[in-house]
């Protein structure tokens, strides 16, 4: 999501609040303008030169994030659920009333309606924030100097209100499986065309004017899509083709949404999600947040029968509210996954976060205070590692407008802040947005990497001793310089592990020009290729991935089974126009990555967040979830459960169990040999992957066609010790505890997903 800008004054000056938000939008909150530039009329007698559109963000996001009312830095989430409530409405409302006393000047009454517009679409209503629309089009056109300076936004406002009509009508309200999917199949065409169909009619009128605008031609193309009129009635001068996007090197076959059939399709905001089993039954439950500070934690139980319960009562985390991500480790290592949540991210006032321990059974109590770790902070990702190997996990918290944190685990349960000791808070960086732990020089203790919005990425050497040291420029990390999420692993199974960080430099005209196969004109994405812990070398470009994504929630996880780590990006900002498929690539060999996004069926165009990432139907290949809703109530969606598919190779599922490494295993290495006609060694890091998203601990291997692993190496970092397991047969669940001898088999059964449809989840 977007960093909003703060409006410092509240309601008092009418003239000053409408053009500061106008002032704002042009730096990504919402703004709007239109005209009708047809026919002449008598006070039109002459062609008027029309300035072009301004930036804006139709979802008024960040509009509504200058209108909360403040809360203290040491409010509860109540007090914070208090704030947020209603606060569109009641913004809206004052400039209802303050129009209607005539206290709103004739010049500033476009400004003030393409805010109201933006409000009312933040709450999801989109036929009347059009209509909205419509009277600010008609002042517009009554003056030619309005015309001129507002038509064009205002027309292009209008398209893509409309459009968001289209998708409120028949992708949330009569969604399907395969619903919002680019390519739009025929099964997902528009039931209800009202939206689309005005949309096309504006988009068309604002082209005839700027024909070179490609964001406004990408999104005319998805109109004519929802359809089914692409590409043949899409006017041959506007025509967007998808050749690059569209024609997948691979196809592992096309993945389903099951979210609808096993009970997960929560509608809900932008948040995060883990993927784990948290009441140690052998299965993988989900835990899934949101942005919104009026909208609980939720809790799913998978039930072993293709489905999952909502236990989020039973859980205790119903008061657990808001958060745009979270994270699980066994912070206490008494064998059960605990929650930390983070919250506070792209908003100016920090919010408490929650430590949320595991009592057994997944039912959850907020610790958080009690292990000193209440200290509100904005953040919008946070990690676990054992930095100082001493068996227990720390914790390291990212910081948007604070320094970032590390927290140091006592190992009575409570933590203490070290950040400053540490060598972390050596200068103060807005916007961390992403970390990631990774030991690059395989000495043991991991090193940590940090992605920033504000600027450079950095990348810092653990001394083994508590410092840590920026080691950045003779390691050779340059980028990117507008970084978002980020994560480490052996791409090339050369077993030193590798840093992908994405980058947030991005425009929709730059997204689209890459499903064309055109290149962008952005800031790229760093593949970071780690050449024997001595440096990194940049393969991006190499290995297919200088592109545009706007990639926000992201993980990575072995999707074919073939050895190699794969990755899937949610992507997206919080404006309505920013309509964009996200991506999924396969690893081919550990030489480049391959667009399979068409093939694979998983191009959801709704704004993607966090990622997670495990067999959750214990068939032995890994599925998806995804969060999907954005940053307003009128931009929430359904999330998604991309089952797959399988392609037919085997696998094997290692859980690790610490003694005197952490109980969660985190940290630990896996080296698995697999014997045969082609022969590979898979190289693999217990952790919960990206930093923006969950999976499961437990490791998924792909066998390829090998029915057994040759060798298993399993290497704790704490002790320092390697356990070896010889031919181990696959299509397994098996449990590996430090300095066990023989390792465990848990008796997990293959479930079919959804064995019922359930009803939409609200």
């Amino acid at each position: 999501m977007v960093e909003p800008k703060r409006s410092r004054r509240r309601l008092g000056s009418v003239a000053i609040l409408v053009f500061g938000l106008v002032a704002a939008s042009a730096a990504g909150i919402g703004t709007s303008l239109i005209k009708k530039w047809t026919a002449p009329t008598p006070s039109r007698l002459r062609p008027l030169t029309y300035a072009k559109r301004q930036p804006m963000d139709a979802s008024g996001f960040a509009v509504l994030a200058g209108a909360v009312q403040p809360w203290s830095p040491t409010a509860t989430l109540d007090e914070v659920r208090t704030a947020w409530t209603d606060a569109a409405k009641r913004f809206d409302r004052s400039l209802v009333l303050k129009e209607a006393a005539g206290l709103i000047p004739q010049q500033a009454k476009i400004p003030l309606l393409l805010t109201r517009a933006s409000l009312v679409l933040s709450d999801g209503e989109a036929v009347a924030g059009y209509d909205i629309l419509k009277r600010a089009r008609a002042i517009a056109e009554a003056e030619d100097h309005l015309a001129a300076t507002f038509l064009p936004s205002i027309v292009y406002f209008q398209a893509v209100a409309a459009l968001r009509r289209g998708e409120n009508d028949n992708c949330i309200m009569c969604r399907g499986e395969s619903s919002c999917i680019l390519p739009i199949s025929k099964a997902a065409q528009h039931l209800y065309p009202q939206g689309s169909t005005t949309a096309i009619r504006h988009f068309t009128e604002y082209l005839e004017r700027f024909p070179d605008d490609l964001e406004a031609r990408w999104l005319l193309n998805v109109a004519h899509m929802t359809l089914g009129e692409y590409p043949d009635k899409v006017d041959p001068r506007f025509l967007v083709t998808m050749d690059a996007y569209a024609h997948s090197e691979f196809d592992i076959g096309r993945f389903r949404d099951v979210g609808h059939k096993v009970g997960v399709n929560r509608l809900n905001q932008a948040g995060g999600a883990i993927m784990e089993d948290f009441d140690g039954d052998g299965l993988l439950d989900l835990v899934v947040t949101a942005f919104d500070p009026l909208e609980s934690m939720a809790f799913y139980h998978n039930d072993g029968q293709g489905g999952f319960d909502d236990r989020t009562a039973e859980a205790g985390v119903k008061g657990q509210l808001g958060g745009l991500f979270c994270v699980q480790a066994d912070y206490d290592n008494d064998g059960l996954m605990d929650l930390y949540v983070p919250r506070g991210a792209w908003i100016s006032r920090p919010i408490r976060p929650s430590l949320l321990r595991n009592q057994g059974g997944g039912v959850f109590a907020d610790v958080t205070e009690k292990a000193g770790l209440l200290d509100p902070i904005n953040s919008n990702s946070a990690c676990w590692a054992d930095y100082d190997n001493d068996g227990h996990v720390d914790l390291f918290v990212c910081g948007e407008r604070q320094y970032n944190r590390l927290y140091h685990n006592k190992g009575n349960g409570t933590f203490e802040e070290v950040g400053l000791t540490a060598g972390l808070q050596s200068a103060w960086r807005p916007m961390c947005k992403g970390a990631t732990w990774v030991d690059y020089d395989n000495d043991g203790d991991p090193d940590l990497f940090l992605n920033y919005l504000s600027g450079m990425a950095v990348l810092y050497r653990n001394d083994g001793k508590g410092g840590f040291t920026d080691a950045s420029m003779e390691m050779g990390i340059d980028g990117p310089l507008t970084g978002f999420s980020c994560w480490a692993f052996d791409y090339d199974n050369d077993g030193w592990i590798d840093i992908f960080a994405t980058s947030y430099d991005r425009t929709l005209r730059d997204v689209v020009k890459g499903l064309m196969g055109k290149p962008h004109e952005r800031t790229s994405n760093k593949l970071y290729h780690n050449i024997g812990g001595e440096r990194f070398v940049d393969e991006t470009k190499s290995a297919g991935l200088d592109l545009c994504f706007a990639a926000m929630g992201s993980n990575f996880a072995d999707f074919d089974n073939d050895g190699y780590l794969d990755f899937y990006l949610g992507t997206g900002e919080p404006s309505y126009g920013t309509l964009i498929p996200n991506r999924m690539f396969k690893n081919v060999e550990g030489r480049r990555f391959a667009e399979i996004t068409a093939s694979s069926g998983t191009g959801l165009l709704q704004k993607g967040h966090a990622v997670a990432c495990g067999d959750f139907d214990r068939d032995g290949d890994v599925d998806i979830f995804a969060q999907t809703g954005g940053a307003v109530n009128g931009d929430k969606y359904h999330n998604v459960l991309f089952e797959n598919p399988g392609q037919g190779r085997k696998s094997l599922t290692l859980r690790l169990v610490g003694s005197k490494t952490n109980r969660a295993a985190i940290g630990a290495r896996i080296k698995v040999t697999i014997a045969g006609p082609k022969p590979l060694t898979v190289h693999r890091d217990v952790t919960s992957g990206s930093s923006f998203g969950a999976n499961t601990l437990e490791q998924t291997i792909g066998l390829a066609d090998a029915s057994t692993a040759a060798v298993i190496e399993v290497y704790w970092p704490t002790s320092k010790t390697t356990q070896v397991f010889k031919d181990v047969a696959a299509g397994q669940v098996i449990e590996i505890t430090e300095f066990a001898s023989d390792y465990r088999k848990i008796g997990v059964n293959r479930t079919a997903a959804g064995k019922a449809d359930v009803a939409l989840k609200k």
